[in-house]
């Protein structure tokens, strides 16, 4: 197996256990709030960080199963990953369910899977 494939695989596995470690255990306020003043979570606010953070997971994620039967599987659990992860949150103290954090962790996905699947032969190429 190609030294770029590992890699980008454990960065995928990497990101897989820090998501769980966020969003599933239960911390008082926000682990990644650097502000002394935080503010109240803005709608706004807190959905775009979810919506990046599974723009990246799934890129990273499909980057390193980018070929045919990994790529499909890759992404369904993805897409049940984020939809999943939420609803999670209605049983760990401390977290908070929202549709829109659930629209936001679907559009990461959508645009992740667009960017990978429009760009999958040149990334096929980076790994010869």
């Amino acid at each position: 197996m190609n030294h770029k494939i590992k890699l980008t695989r454990c960065l995928f596995y990497f990101s897989l256990f820090f998501l769980f470690l966020i969003y599933l255990f239960s911390f008082p306020g926000e682990i990644l709030e650097f502000q002394k003043n935080s503010e109240e979570k803005t709608l706004v606010g807190g959905s775009i960080k979810h919506f990046f953070y599974f723009t990246y997971l799934t890129i990273v994620g499909l980057v390193s199963y980018i070929d045919k039967n990994f790529f499909i599987k890759t992404s369904i659990f993805l897409l049940i990953l984020s939809i999943l992860i939420e609803f999670l949150h209605l049983y760990v103290p401390y977290r908070e369910f929202s549709l829109f954090d659930i629209l936001a962790n679907v559009s990461g996905f959508i645009l992740g899977f667009f960017i990978i699947t429009l760009t999958k032969k040149y990334i096929k190429k980076w790994y010869e």
